[in-house]
């Protein structure tokens, strides 16, 4: 499907301002194409990492619960239970951010944050807890943690897609449909030019060739 042209007055002028915006036009979809191809490769190396820090979690999380069945055959399911309602509750919160990313683009930072108690106390009794329970604390505090940057990984993502989502329909429309349109009327004018040549040329011939026959008649 061909392009249609703008409507434009065919002179000299507006041909040599319409190669300048064809001009500019490409330099503008060369740098929208740089810019998205420094997303996408963000895009890869967040994706990477995100599935890193999946795997990381997992291995927490696996860990988090062999520690508990562990505790839970030494020393009952009923006593365990009992021993981790009996353990005072940690307060967290997650703080959030921005920083400045790629192409300027803010990035969300997320940050989990555990709350101290004012009196430093164990959670949990030494004589009666099983190591086992405590590792399991610790780990799902650590699971937790990834939990939270894996978070922050999928906000950063989920804005990079829109972004590139934004630079791909920039670049669609000036190489599909501005660029076509700026050719299809840089020919119009082109070939309006030519005829209005050949019309002159021929105008010239005409006169031309009237002046040598008035020449001749007068000698």
């Amino acid at each position: 499907m061909s392009a249609e042209k703008m409507e434009v007055h065919p002179t000299r002028q507006e041909l040599l301002r319409l190669k300048r915006r064809k001009s500019l036009a490409e330099g503008i979809a060369d740098i929208l194409q740089k810019d998205l191809e420094t997303l996408i490769i963000t895009l890869i190396e967040f994706r990477k990492k995100a599935h890193m820090f999946r795997d990381q979690l997992f291995e927490k999380m696996d860990h988090a619960y062999s520690s508990f069945f562990e505790a839970e055959m030494i020393t009952g399911s009923i006593a365990t239970k009992e021993l981790a309602l009996s353990a005072p509750t940690i307060e967290s919160s997650v703080e959030t951010s921005t920083t400045r990313g790629v192409l300027g683009l803010p990035f969300s930072v997320f940050k989990f944050v555990k709350k101290e108690t004012i009196v430093a106390k164990p959670r949990f009794d030494i004589s009666e807890t099983p190591l086992q329970l405590e590792e399991t604390a610790s780990k799902i505090e650590e699971a937790l943690n990834f939990i939270v940057k894996i978070a922050e990984l999928t906000a950063t993502i989920r804005e990079i897609l829109e972004l590139i989502s934004i630079k791909r329909r920039q670049i669609n429309r000036i190489r599909f449909k501005i660029i076509p349109q700026l050719d299809a009327t840089i020919k119009y004018v082109e070939l309006i030019l030519e005829e209005i040549e050949r019309q002159d040329a021929i105008r010239v011939r005409v006169l031309q060739r009237k002046r040598k026959e008035r020449s001749v008649k007068t000698v």
